[in-house]
C-alpha cells in the first residue's frame, strides 16, 4: 500500500451524513451494510427531519448496538434541503459524504474510500463510482452499472483536470450520494442558503468546492454505492427538474470554471433519455406529470431531441407499453451481464 499522508490529529477524516424523513423502510438497509463497516477514522451523523414513521425507533435500536452513531432530530420538518444543509454544517470530518436513505454503501467501501482519502488529504471533491439496484439489494454484483449515465472507472485517480472528471461523474451529478467533498471548501462558500429550492442544492455545492484551477478531483473506482431506483421518473415533472432547474446548474458550473461543450453534450443526452422514460411511464400508467411544454422548452435546438425524443409524444399507448416492458427486460439483462462479467 502507498504511504498514508493523514495523520489522525483528532480530526475524523470522513463525515459519513445520512438525512432521512420517514425512512423506516430503507434505512435500516442501509445501516445494516454500513455499520459493521465502521472504522475510527469515520464519523457517522444521521439528521432525522421530524419523522412520522418509525424512524427514530429503528435509529435508537441501532444506537444501543452501535453508540459512536451521531443522531439529531429537528423537532419540525424543516424541507430536505435544509436538512441536507443542517448535515453539511455538522459534519466534522475533513471530508464530508451526504448519502441519501434509500442507498447503500456497499461492502468493504468504506475502507477504500478512507485509505484513498487519507492518501490524497488536500482533495476539493471526489466521485465514487455507482450502481443501481431495483426493489431489494443484495450485493455489488446482482446490480447493474449506469453504463448509459458513465464509464466505469478503471482506477482510482487524482487529477485537477475537470474535462477527465467530468467524462466519469456528470451525468450522476445529481446524485445525492456519489460525491465526497472538502468539508473546509464547504465553510468558505458564502450564504449557502442562496441554494435552497433550487432542486440541486448538493450539486451546487459540489461546483463550489471545486471552482478554482488548482483544485484536486478524485475518481475512486468501485462500485462504492448503490444507488435504490424507486421508480421515480415519471413521479415528477421530469422537464422541470432534469430540464430547467438542471440547465440553471449547468449554467452555474460552466461560470465556475466546467467545459461548457462538454456539459451541454451531456444535458441533451440526459433531457432526452429521461424524457423518454418519464413520457412512456406516464402514458402506461395513464397519468401526466411532465409538461411536454417544458420538455420542448429545453431541447428544442437539438437535433437529438427531433429525433430521439419528440416522435414518442405521439406514440400510441400500446407501443409505449412495448417499449416499457422491454426496457425493464433490458435493466435485468444489464444486471445478468455485470454479475457474469470477466475479470
Amino acid at each position: 500500500m502507498d504511504e498514508i499522508y493523514y495523520r489522525d490529529n483528532g480530526e475524523k477524516l470522513l463525515t459519513i451524513a445520512i438525512p432521512t424523513y420517514n425512512g423506516a423502510a430503507t434505512i435500516k438497509n442501509l445501516l445494516e451494510i454500513l455499520l459493521p463497516q465502521y472504522d475510527p477514522r469515520m464519523e457517522l451523523l444521521i439528521s432525522d427531519n421530524c419523522s412520522t414513521d418509525n424512524t427514530p425507533q429503528i435509529i435508537d435500536e441501532y444506537i444501543k448496538r452501535y453508540p459512536f452513531i451521531r443522531y439529531i432530530r429537528n423537532e419540525s420538518n424543516k424541507g430536505a434541503d435544509c436538512n441536507f444543509l443542517q448535515c453539511m454544517r455538522l459534519a466534522t470530518g475533513r471530508f464530508t459524504l451526504l448519502v441519501s436513505d434509500d442507498d447503500i454503501i456497499v461492502e468493504n467501501a468504506v475502507g477504500k474510500i478512507l485509505d484513498f482519502l487519507g492518501e490524497n488529504p488536500d482533495l476539493s471533491l471526489a466521485y465514487l463510482e455507482a450502481v443501481g439496484f431495483k426493489d431489494k439489494y443484495i450485493d455489488p454484483e446482482h446490480c447493474h452499472r449506469y453504463k448509459e449515465f458513465s464509464p466505469p472507472i478503471e482506477k482510482s485517480t487524482v487529477s485537477n483536470d475537470k474535462r477527465l472528471f467530468m467524462h466519469y461523474a456528470q451525468r450522476l451529478w445529481g446524485f445525492t450520494s456519489t460525491y465526497i467533498w472538502s468539508t473546509k471548501r464547504f465553510r468558505q462558500i458564502d450564504n449557502p442558503e442562496k441554494y435552497i429550492g433550487t432542486y440541486f442544492m448538493q450539486s451546487y455545492i459540489h461546483i463550489l468546492c471545486s471552482n478554482r484551477p488548482d483544485d484536486k478531483l478524485g475518481l475512486i473506482a468501485g462500485p462504492c454505492i448503490a444507488v435504490g431506483e424507486y421508480g421515480i421518473i415519471g413521479n415528477y415533472d421530469t422537464a422541470l427538474v432534469e430540464g430547467i432547474y438542471y440547465k440553471r446548474m449547468i449554467k452555474f458550473a460552466i461560470d465556475n470554471g466546467y467545459d461548457k461543450k462538454q456539459l451541454y453534450r451531456y444535458y441533451i443526452w440526459k433531457i432526452c433519455y429521461l424524457g423518454r422514460i418519464a413520457v412512456i411511464k406516464e402514458r402506461v400508467a395513464g397519468v401526466r406529470k411532465t409538461k411536454i411544454s417544458n420538455l420542448i422548452k429545453c431541447s428544442w435546438y437539438s437535433p437529438k431531441a427531433w429525433i430521439s425524443l419528440y416522435p414518442v409524444f405521439i406514440l400510441p399507448k400500446f407501443i409505449c407499453r412495448m417499449i416499457f416492458v422491454s426496457y425493464r427486460r433490458l435493466h435485468k439483462r444489464d444486471c445478468i451481464t455485470y454479475v457474469n462479467r470477466p475479470t
